[in-house]
C-alpha cells in the first residue's frame, strides 16, 4: 500500500454496514444465547431523558436507532469529557452496557462533568491511544470514529486496510478469535506483523545489497517506534542520526511514561547500539510495560469503586443480591471486578429481590399484583421485582415488576398499584420510593417520594401510602411500624 489511508466512518449506521457487509469472507462470531438476563432495549422514554440530559431534543430519527447507534449519535453530540468517554467504552461494549449507559450511565456521566470528575476518560482515552498506534504502523491514519470502534470492528478495518499478507492473517485472526487475541494483535501483535512483512519484502529484494536492506529494516524499525507515539515520522526524520530520532521520540512520549524514561535512559549513554535497540525492541517492551500499569492501576481503582457500590446497596436494604455479587466480584481477579461493574450490577441476579412483609398475621408474606399490590403468601411470578434506580431521584428506588416489564410499583390516591409508565413526572414521582430503617427495628421501610410522610404498609393484605394519623383506615397507628416494616431477600 503506498501513501497514507484516512477511514472516514461518518456514521455508527455507516460504519456498521461496512463491518457487515464489506467482506463476505469474515464469518461473525456467533451471539451469545439469550438467557434470562438477556437486556430488553430501551425504552422511548429512556432515550427522550437521556438525550435531555445534554440538551439534545430527541427527535423520531434519534428515537428509531438501536441502542448502539442512538449511544453513538449522542456521543457525536457530546461535549462533556466523561460523557463523551462514557459513551466510547459503551459504544465498544456490549448491548447491556448500551442499554445502561442509555438509562443511568449518562446521567452519572454528566453528573461528573458538572462536578469535575474525571472517571471513564482514562480508560476510554487508553483505548483510542492504543487503537491510533495500530492504525498508524498499518499506514492508516484513524478518524475519531474508528477509535471507538470494539476491538473486533477494529481488527476486521485493519483487514481491510492491511499493509502485508502477514499483517492482513494477523488481523483475520484477531478478528475470528476471542477478545484477549484482538486485544494482543491491538498492543503487540499487529507491530509483529507488520515488521514480518517488511522483512520479507526486503528478504525478496535480490537487487539490494546487504548494506542497503539494513537501511531498510532500519528505516520500517523507525515507522513502527514512531507509532508508538502517534507519531507520522518525516522523511527527514527516517534518515537522522540515532541520537536525534531518539529525540525526537522522547519529546513525544507523555511525561511519566516508561516510553520516555527508556528513551532517557538511552540518550544519556550516547551509544549507538543502544539508541538502535531501543528504537527496533525497547520501546514497544516500554509501551507494553507502560499498558501493564495502567491495567495495574485501573484493577485498584475498580476495586474501589466496587467497595462504594456495596457500600451503597448496603445502606440501601434493598439489594442483598448486589451487595452478593459484589463481595463474589471483589473475591476475585480484576477481571471479575470489571465484569460486575461493567454488567454484573445490570443483571438480573443483582437486580430481582422478593419483598416480604412483617406484619404479625401476614408476616412473611410477599408483595405482589396484577393491577393492585397486595400481600400474599407463597412466591409466584407476580412476587419478583426489578429494583432499580428512583424514576425521580436515583438515589431511591423504583420497583419494576419481572413479571410486566415496564409497569412499576406507583402510588395513586394513596393506593398502591402496579401501572404501566406514561413517562410524566408524575409517574416518576409516583413510582419512587426511598428506603430507611424499618421503623420495627428491622428490615427497611419504603417511603413515597411524591407523598413524602407516608410508607407503603401492608394492611388487611391490601398495601397503601400510609401515615399513622387515623384520617383513613389504612392511616391506623395500630400496627403501623411493623405493617410498615419489609424484609427485602434474594428472589
Amino acid at each position: 500500500m503506498t501513501g497514507r489511508t484516512r477511514l472516514m466512518f461518518v456514521s455508527g449506521a455507516a460504519a456498521l454496514a461496512l463491518l457487515a457487509t464489506a467482506a463476505p469472507v469474515l464469518v461473525p462470531q456467533a451471539e451469545a444465547a439469550i438467557t434470562a438476563d438477556t437486556p430488553r432495549s430501551a425504552t422511548q422514554e429512556d432515550k427522550v431523558r437521556a438525550a435531555q440530559e445534554i440538551g439534545v431534543v430527541a427527535s423520531p430519527d434519534l428515537l428509531i436507532l438501536t441502542d448502539r447507534n442512538f449511544v453513538f449519535a449522542l456521543w457525536q453530540r457530546a461535549t462533556g469529557t466523561e460523557v463523551r468517554a462514557s459513551a466510547e467504552l459503551a459504544y465498544a461494549g456490549t448491548g447491556l452496557e448500551q442499554t445502561q449507559w442509555i438509562k443511568t450511565g449518562i446521567r452519572d456521566a454528566n453528573a461528573r462533568d458538572q462536578a469535575r470528575i474525571l472517571r471513564d476518560d482514562a480508560a476510554a482515552r487508553a483505548a483510542r491511544e492504543a487503537k491510533q498506534r495500530a492504525a498508524l504502523v498499518n499506514g492508516v491514519v484513524p478518524s475519531p470514529v474508528l477509535l471507538i470502534q470494539n476491538d473486533q470492528e477494529f481488527a476486521f478495518a485493519m483487514w481491510e486496510h492491511a499493509s502485508g499478507p502477514k499483517l492482513k492473517a494477523a488481523a483475520l485472526a484477531a478478528y475470528q478469535g476471542g477478545a484477549a487475541a484482538q486485544k494482543d494483535f491491538i498492543l503487540t501483535g499487529i507491530f509483529t506483523a507488520r515488521a514480518a512483512d517488511q522483512q520479507d519484502l526486503i528478504d525478496a529484494d535480490t537487487a539490494a545489497d546487504e548494506a542497503q536492506k539494513k537501511a531498510r529494516a532500519a528505516r520500517d524499525a523507525r515507522i513502527r517506534a514512531a507509532a508508538v507515539v502517534a507519531v507520522v515520522p518525516t522523511e527527514g526524520q527516517l534518515v537522522e542520526p540515532d541520537v536525534n530520532f531518539v529525540l525526537d521520540l522522547w519529546q513525544a512520549a507523555k511525561a511519566g511514561t516508561e516510553v520516555r524514561a527508556a528513551a532517557e535512559r538511552a540518550l544519556r549513554t550516547m551509544d549507538e547500539a543502544q539508541l538502535k535497540a531501543y528504537v527496533a525492541t525497547g520501546i514497544h517492551s516500554a509501551n507494553l510495560q507502560d499498558w501493564f500499569t495502567w491495567i495495574r492501576k485501573k484493577g485498584e481503582a475498580d476495586r474501589r469503586l466496587l467497595f462504594e457500590l456495596r457500600t451503597r446497596a448496603e445502606q440501601s436494604r434493598v439489594h442483598p443480591a448486589l451487595v452478593a455479587g459484589a463481595n463474589a466480584a471483589m473475591a476475585g481477579t480484576d477481571d471479575d471486578v470489571d465484569r460486575f461493574l461493567r454488567l454484573g450490577q445490570y443483571e438480573d441476579a443483582s437486580l430481582v429481590q422478593s419483598i416480604r412483609s412483617q406484619s404479625p398475621g401476614a408476616a412473611g408474606w410477599y408483595l405482589r399484583g396484577l393491577t393492585d399490590a397486595v400481600v400474599g403468601a407463597g412466591a409466584g411470578a407476580d412476587t419478583a421485582w426489578r429494583i432499580v434506580p428512583g424514576k425521580a431521584d436515583p438515589s431511591c428506588h423504583s420497583f419494576e415488576s419481572v413479571a410486566h416489564p415496564e409497569y412499576y410499583l406507583r402510588q395513586q390516591g394513596q393506593r398502591a398499584v402496579i401501572a404501566a409508565s406514561d413517562g410524566t413526572d408524575q409517574f416518576r414521582a409516583d413510582a419512587t420510593w426511598c428506603s430507611k430503617a424499618g421503623l420495627s427495628g428491622t428490615g427497611v421501610t419504603l417511603e413515597s417520594f411524591s407523598a413524602r410522610g407516608r410508607f407503603l404498609r401492608q394492611y388487611t393484605t391490601q398495601v397503601w401510602a400510609a401515615d399513622s394519623s387515623g384520617q383513613h383506615p389504612y392511616d391506623t397507628s395500630n400496627g403501623y411500624a411493623a405493617d410498615t416494616s419489609w424484609q427485602v431477600d434474594v428472589a
